[in-house]
């Protein structure tokens, strides 16, 4: 029995009370293009400017940390610019990084054919993603996505970024789903960490924004090396338990 399906027979033995099923975009519906160290450097030095003290921030913060940090910092009075001013000075910087990014955008091989699977086996579906509003959209439209998703939640539509809970349960709350019914699908801890915090079984994408390495201390109910095998495991009558339970 592989390490893989070691993890994945929990899924299996709770498949007949999953009803949705929410993903992450970059990295686990489209491969992962953001450039994200030149956007961290170039953030963390507009807010310095701004106020924000690199100190605030601790060693190699990551990109949702700085933003949901500084509006933490703003609303508390720390820096010199509003909480909704600091938004958009962050928006400004990463709306940039993620049209830059959607030029490369590519769907995974199998993302398509996953999701009209899921959808055949009656999972009500929905996409919750750190990317701004306006490049998810045209990225969907660009690659045959918008159809398959009956909710999708953008930076644009939150206060604060994966790993807080918030964009999770605006999803949940539009599809009519409860946390326990439902599976996320990500390629990071920040996906991992929103799902927990939220009550929801959490699955992990191998080959996006964080190594399999790096999610050591953020381990998964569900661990994937291709989006195709997902529609097996979550099957009501798997046709063949034997590959997944030993």
């Amino acid at each position: 029995m592989t390490h893989l399906e070691k993890s994945n027979s929990a899924i299996l033995a709770k498949a007949a009370t999953l009803k949705g099923v929410l993903f992450d975009f970059e990295g686990t519906l489209v491969d992962f293009q953001w450039q994200l160290e030149p956007a961290v450097e170039e953030t963390l030095e507009a807010l310095s400017k701004a106020g924000f003290k690199r100190q605030w921030y601790g060693e190699k913060p990551g990109y949702a940390h700085i933003y949901n940090h500084t509006l933490d910092l703003a609303e508390q009075g720390k820096g010199e610019k509003s909480s909704n001013s600091a938004r958009d000075l962050m928006d400004r910087i990463y709306d940039r990084y993620d049209a830059e990014a959607l030029t490369r955008w590519n769907r995974y091989p199998d993302t398509l054919e996953m999701l009209e699977e899921l959808r055949d086996q009656g999972f009500k579906m929905g996409l919750v993603s750190n990317v701004g509003e306006a490049s998810l959209q045209e990225a969907m439209e660009k690659l045959g996505l918008s159809g398959l998703l009956q909710v999708v939640v953008s930076r644009d539509d939150v206060s604060r970024l994966k790993p807080h809970p918030e964009g999770l349960l605006t999803a949940l709350k539009a599809l009519d789903l409860a946390p326990g019914e439902t599976l996320l699908i990500g390629d990071s801890r920040n996906d991992v960490g929103a799902a927990r915090r939220v009550g929801m079984l959490a699955g992990y994408l191998r080959g996006g924004e964080d190594s399999p390495e790096a999610m050591a201390l953020f381990p998964a109910d569900l661990e994937l090396d291709a989006l195709h095998q997902l529609p097996p495991i979550l099957a009501r009558s798997p046709v063949n338990p034997s590959i997944y339970l030993a």
